[in-house]
C-alpha cells in the first residue's frame, strides 16, 4: 500500500490487543468508570480464537512519515 500523505511503501502488521476487541471512540466519549470503551467502533478481528489467541488489527504503517493505517469494521455502528 502506498501512504496517502507522503506516497512512500508501507509495511503491513497488525495490532495485537489483549483479551479484549479493539475499540475506537471519539474524543468527546469517556470510559466508563474510567475502564471499559463501552459502545465504540469495534476495530478489525475482535473475536479471541483458541487458547492463547488474541484479536488483531491489520495494519500499514509508514517508516517515512510515521502513520499507521487501520480498516473500521463497518458491520459495527459506534453505541451512544
Amino acid at each position: 500500500m502506498i501512504c496517502p500523505y507522503c506516497n512512500v511503501e508501507m509495511i503491513k502488521g497488525y495490532i495485537y490487543g489483549d483479551r479484549y476487541a479493539l475499540k475506537w471512540l471519539p474524543e468527546e466519549k469517556k470510559l466508563f468508570l474510567g475502564i471499559w470503551a463501552k459502545g465504540g467502533i469495534v476495530l478489525g478481528n475482535g473475536d479471541i480464537k483458541g487458547i492463547g489467541g488474541r484479536p488483531t488489527v491489520e495494519s500499514y504503517m509508514c517508516h517515512n512519515c510515521n502513520k499507521l493505517i487501520i480498516d473500521t469494521n463497518l458491520e459495527n455502528k459506534f453505541d451512544s
